[in-house]
């Protein structure tokens, strides 16, 4: 009978333990949260009056149903003005990690592409062409999957 619960303790202890350590990741990364959701295209920019920001947001407005259909969500970051990722606020602590991870300073321009295994996928220094994007998104293995499991509701 010993010999049981010093095995449930010892699951007990080790669920307890991957507990502790996935919050611990996610606040470590915090794109964790996204991670096999979600793939992200994140625009950090000086400031949020930046004009390759604004024709960013146009285009996305025009082509809004085929950004969702990829599962796909903008993550803005600035420094004059509260950053997210969709409707989710993101710390400034949070934002300072994300820099860092991508060597992005907080003056320069950068846009970079996660996919849905929370890695990048693309990085660049230019206002990316959308249609080059969801082209990359299409060609993933993941999203693959994805066209032939459901239709196109963007038609």
């Amino acid at each position: 009978m010993k010999n049981i619960y010093q095995k449930l303790l010892s699951i007990i202890l080790f669920l307890g333990i991957t507990a502790v350590s996935n919050v611990a990741m996610a606040q470590n990364n915090p794109l964790e949260a996204y991670r096999w959701h979600n793939r992200l295209l994140l625009v950090f920019v000086p400031q949020i009056e930046d004009e390759r920001l604004t024709k960013i947001q146009q285009t996305l407005n025009q082509v809004e149903c085929e950004f969702q259909e990829r599962d796909l969500l903008l993550g803005v970051f600035t420094s004059n003005a509260p950053s997210r990722i969709g409707n989710d606020s993101i710390s400034s602590y949070q934002e300072a990690q994300l820099r860092a991870k991508y060597g992005i300073k907080s003056n320069q321009f950068a846009v970079i592409l996660i996919g849905k295994d929370g890695q990048s996928k693309n990085q660049l220094s230019e206002v990316p062409e959308i249609e080059r994007i969801f082209g990359q998104i299409d060609n993933m293995p993941m999203r693959q999957q994805e066209i032939s499991n459901r239709s196109n509701s963007c038609n």
